[in-house]
């Protein structure tokens, strides 16, 4: 009873937090950047929260019980990413006042067939995670005895509420709250897990050897570090959401700010994660735990009732809030880079948003209707990263290397190829088990063709947009 009490309360609260932000929505710029005025605390807290939160750290805490200190190497790497961002993205996306990821390409390329590839693959990530995300919360209300399609119903009807109604801004300030209660139950029970254990030297230096060895990961394949590094760049670079962030804060300090600060936060968890780990294995967690029960087990074994319950209810808040935030994805997708771009050009912002609220509905509609029985969208949902994120990506690092030396239609051919090349070495039993292959290969697939095609076929020289104003003025 207590833990349904929780739950109400925080989705109470957030909801309205969400909701009191759907009067600021007047514009489609309001409602998919937030009017671009968003400050440097909820960016930061929307970055963080979107790629260190609950169900992250849960998961981390899990490896580091598993393969110790080399545990760090998973997800320390998506540091990476932010960082490329910071330093080589920010200034020229910030520029002219992009929207989306696809308005990037468009400006450097002029090239139809990239902008529309680049937005389809743009929507996979977040129509798989919408789905996952809910599926993932309903499971965690079970455990406080609310049926799972109940739950479906509940968080799929709110994560449709909120976000249609709410935006953006719904999003990322709801975003920055979790992130801060998370946090605040985080520290104030981290260091209950490594004290109970004796202590940082008592922990390691009664740890297996292999938890302390940082050059390879116990019990899987040579080069697992490496591919694990390739994952991680792809981790934050691969999704929408990221620009959203950078192109809806107030000036070009913030959006450098929230990237670092995340990419600070993400190193610092994810070698503090696997020290717990170790830490928990110390307290003589049973051997058989799954991954993402460890950190309950210390919870429920270790401290008061209320403070299990508490995290969980804190974690399925983060599972919400992304599915939320990967809804509005999707509707600015489809409707600012296939709508209105492609399908009706003549179409006022005030047309264009209603179209967005409508996208967003129906999206969340029928995310809430394959969460209740789509085994097969929760098999996809495993496979976004290696159809999605691992080839734009690649896209991207090219585009901002390489700019207009790279060739608009072999990008083009290299978004179409990634993927292709991901899903075909999922289905052989060797390459299926290299850890993170799919995403490396459809990453490299996509380099690959991009690259070698550019080489090829050197593209011709144009003006991007900004020299065309600027050369017409």
């Amino acid at each position: 009873m207590f833990g349904i009490i929780v739950v109400v309360v925080l989705i109470g609260g957030l909801t309205a937090v969400g909701l009191s932000m759907a009067k600021r929505n007047k514009t489609t710029e309001d409602y998919y950047l937030g009017g671009r005025s968003v400050g440097t605390l909820v960016t930061i807290g929307t970055q963080c929260a979107t790629f260190v939160g609950g169900g992250m750290t849960l998961g981390w805490i899990g490896m580091g019980y598993l393969y110790g200190m080399s545990a760090a190497w998973y997800g320390a790497p998506q540091a990476l990413g932010f960082i490329f961002m910071a330093l080589v993205l920010v200034k020229s996306m910030r520029k002219y006042n992009f929207t989306s990821l696809p308005d990037w390409f468009d400006s450097i390329y002029h090239n139809k067939a990239l902008s529309i590839i680049s937005a389809l693959v743009c929507l996979i990530v977040p129509i798989t995670w919408v789905t996952g995300q809910t599926t993932a919360a309903a499971r965690m209300l079970e455990t406080i005895g609310i049926p799972y399609t109940i739950g479906v119903i509940v968080v799929g009807g709110l994560v449709v509420l909120f976000s249609t109604i709410g935006g953006y801004l719904a999003v990322v300030y709801t975003d920055t709250i979790q992130w801060i209660l998370l946090l605040v139950i985080f520290i104030c029970t981290v260091p209950l897990a490594i004290i109970f254990a004796g202590g940082f030297g008592e922990v390691w230096s009664s740890a297996p050897e292999y938890m302390r060895d940082v050059s390879s990961v116990h019990g899987m394949p040579s080069g697992t570090i490496f591919l694990w590094i390739i994952s991680g760049l792809v981790s934050g670079m691969g999704l929408q959401t990221s620009y959203q962030r950078i192109f809806s804060a107030k000036t070009e300090k913030v959006a450098k700010q929230g990237l670092w600060a995340t990419a600070i936060a993400t190193i610092f968890f994810a070698c503090l994660t696997a020290f717990v780990g170790m830490s928990v294995l110390h307290l003589g967690a049973p051997a058989d735990l799954a991954q993402d029960s460890v950190w309950p087990w210390f919870l429920e074994n270790f401290l008061p009732s209320w403070v299990a319950v508490f995290y969980s209810a804190c974690v399925m808040m983060a599972t919400m809030s992304t599915a939320d935030s990967m809804l509005n994805s999707i509707s600015l997708t489809i409707t600012h880079d296939l709508y209105s771009k492609f399908i009706n050009p003549k179409a006022d912002d005030k047309k264009v948003l209603k179209i967005g609220f409508a996208v967003s509905a129906i999206f969340g509609v029928i995310a809430l209707w394959w969460a209740t029985g789509g085994t097969w969208m929760i098999a996809i949902f495993g496979y976004s990263y290696t159809l999605g994120a691992g080839p734009l990506a690649a896209a991207v690092i090219l585009a901002a290397l390489m700019k207009k030396r790279a060739n608009a239609k072999c990008l083009a051919v290299g978004l179409i190829a990634g993927p292709v090349i991901g899903y075909i070495t999922l289905q052989i039993p060797t390459l299926a088990a290299v850890p993170a292959g799919g995403t490396f290969f459809s990453f490299s697939g996509t380099l690959l063709v991009g690259l070698l095609g550019s080489l090829i076929l050197k593209p011709k020289p144009q003006l991007t947009a900004g020299e065309a104003v600027e050369a017409a003025e």
